[in-house]
Formats: C-alpha cells, structure tokens, sequence
C-alpha cells in the first residue's frame, strides 16, 4: 500500500460510525455540557468580569487581543444566551452543525474573557467538541433534521481530527516538560508538584495527605518518566486506533491518580474521551435491552429506547450537579463532587470495556 493511501485510509477508515450513535453521542455530550461544563458556571461571574478594571484584562493569544478590556455585562448575556440556544437545538438536532458550531464558538469566547485574568485552565476542548463534531453529520438521527431531510451520510474523519487534536494537547504538555527537567534523576517533579497543590494551594483532600507523607525516591522518579512519557507518546499513538484508544484509557487512569494525588480533574477531557467509545454498540445493546424488558419490536422501539435513555441519564445528571452544588462533600478541596463521580465513572467504564475485551478473547 502506498504512503499517500495509508494516509487516506487513516484519515477516512480509522474509526467506524454510524448515523445512531453519532446520534445518541451527540445528544449524551449537549447534556453533559449543560450540565457540568458552561463556562463560568452562572452570570454571576460574568457580572464580576465585566465589572473589572481594564488594566487587569489580558487575554490569552488570539482574537480577543484587539480589545482594550471586559465588554459589558450585556455581551455576556449575549454570548450566554446565544451559547443556550445553540447547545438546544444541537440536543434536539436542528440546523445541527450550525448550532454546534455556533456553541463551540459562543464556548470559546467566553473561556477567552474567563482566562483573560491571569488564570488559564485546560478547558478548550469542551469547545472543540462540538465543533470538530459538527462535520461527522452527527444529526442524522434522532434529529428534526432527519426527520424533515431522511437519510445522511455521517462522516468519521472529524473522530480523526479530534484525536490529532487530543494527541498534539498530551504533547505540548510533554515536551516541555523534558525541557524543564522532569527525566532529571536527581529532582522528583511530580513530588514537588505534589507540595505545591498540598501546602500552597491547600488541596488536601482524597489521597493528597497519604501521598506527601509517602517519600520514596524511585516511586516518584518513574511518575515522572511515565508522566512524560505517556504524554508525549499520545502525539505518535494517534497514527494507530487501538494505540490511540489503549492510550485513552491510560489517560482516564492518569488523570484518576491525578485527582486522588493533587486534587485536579480534567473533567473536560472526558467529554472528549467519550467520542471514542463504541456509540454504535451502545445504541445497539441499549435498543436490545429495551425490547427485551417491554416485548416491544417496532420501529417506535427504537425512538423510545433512545428517549429512555437519554431520560434516564438526564436524570442522573441532574441530580449529581444540584448534589454537586450544595457542597455537602469535599469541603477542603476544590474538588466538586461531579467531577469525582465522572473521573471516577471514567475509570469503571474502562475497567468494563477492558473485562468485556478479555472475556470475549477468551471465547475466542
């Protein structure tokens, strides 16, 4: 095979899709962003930001640079509602990939403004998302628009994409890393990151006060190694789709040790994990179950399976985040409890598709 369709065969045939899942994935990551990723969590912090003096606006490289400072809180109210109305209709699947482009975008400026104080948080890729899936037709099913236009091709190059992506974030984290040190024997990196978060920023919660007290030089010397080299080796995996996903569910473990060591979930991050899940086969056996629990076989199972579905897990979503909000857990961290239950679901769903791997090798 020639290099030029290797290279086609990887951009076009590395993952497989169907019109369902995209369908069902698209509806699980609108709710999972109403839910636990608008930026800035309420107006109130945009009228804290718009209220700002313009000597403290310095806003991370890009367009927001050919501005003097905050805009009004009536801009955010904007960018805000317009950012709602996109993420609804992506959920009911109208004009699908203009709304899902429009939030991505509507997402991106508000993290600009949030991250024009000083503080930058990895968060770009709840805004990616939506965008990069816009152009894999993810509203061919379970959509006004299948309904009023039939049939469509789903595309599965944007999953491709969206890996290249992920690859090339894990790198730039990497990279320098090795500039600054990490792989030197003598210093233990992620130890002292350990007590930066521990005594300065007074993350103490989990696992944190366990690991301070845990002083062994070569325990700490291979996370930094591993650290590094799990991150820049993301970048190469993406050229292989079993490297890519074996890479995947390292990271959900990797950013689990993270947040029982140093308090800090990625929980973005998992929005982006999730695309790469088999959506097909969960819309399958989801579909099963259901005509298997009620008898029914029609085609009407099929909407009701999703809808049931998506009810149930709407749900759930529902009450993590009010739980989430009362702040009845983890008083002493920045931890919230949502992110803990999806990291931490995180890991059981890997955990799953490993088992269910192993015993389906078993029988061959």
């Amino acid at each position: 095979m020639s290099d030029q369709n290797r290279f086609h065969n990887w951009i076009f045939h590395s993952f497989s899709v169907s019109a369902e899942g995209l369908g069902l994935l698209r509806i699980i990551t609108a709710l999972f962003i109403f839910f636990f990723l608008i930026p800035g969590q309420g107006a109130a912090h945009f009228e804290y930001l718009s209220v700002m003096p313009d000597d403290f606006f310095a806003p991370p490289p890009g367009p927001l640079m050919l501005m003097d400072g905050f805009p009004s809180v009536a801009v955010f109210q904007t960018v805000q509602t317009v950012m709602m109305i996109s993420l609804l209709a992506m959920l009911l699947g109208y004009r699908t990939k203009l709304a899902s482009i429009t939030a991505g975008l509507s997402i991106l400026l508000l993290q600009g403004f949030i991250f024009s104080i000083g503080k930058v948080n990895h968060e770009i890729l709840t805004a990616l998302v939506p965008i990069v899936m816009a152009f894999s037709n993810w509203g061919a099913a379970f959509s006004f628009d299948s309904a009023r236009w039939g049939e469509q091709k789903t595309e599965s190059w944007p999953l491709t994409l969206l890996a290249l992506f992920i690859g090339f974030m894990m790198f730039t984290a990497g990279f320098p890393k090795i500039l600054g040190g990490w792989l030197d024997p003598t210093t233990q990196a992620t130890q002292g990151h350990l007590f930066n978060q521990f005594f300065v920023r007074e993350r103490q919660a989990l696992l944190s006060e366990w690991f301070v007290s845990f002083d062994n030089v070569f325990f700490w010397e291979l996370l930094d190694w591993a650290t590094v080299l799990f991150e820049v080796g993301f970048l190469f995996a993406v050229w292989k789709t079993a490297w890519f996903k074996t890479f995947v569910g390292i990271a959900v473990l990797f950013h689990f040790s993270t947040m029982l060591m140093l308090n800090i979930a990625f929980v973005p991050n998992f929005l982006a994990y999730a695309v790469f899940l088999n959506w097909t086969e969960i819309y399958d056996s989801n579909l099963e179950k259901y005509r298997k629990w009620t008898g029914k076989r029609g085609v009407k199972s099929i909407l009701k399976s999703v809808l049931l579905f998506v009810l149930i897990l709407a749900i759930l979503f529902a009450v993590l985040n009010r739980l989430s909000s009362m702040d009845l857990v983890l008083l002493d961290s920045d931890l919230m409890l949502h992110e803990v239950a999806i990291v931490g679901g995180g890991l059981l769903t890997v955990a799953g598709i490993l088992v269910k791997n192993l015993l389906r090798r078993a029988e061959g």
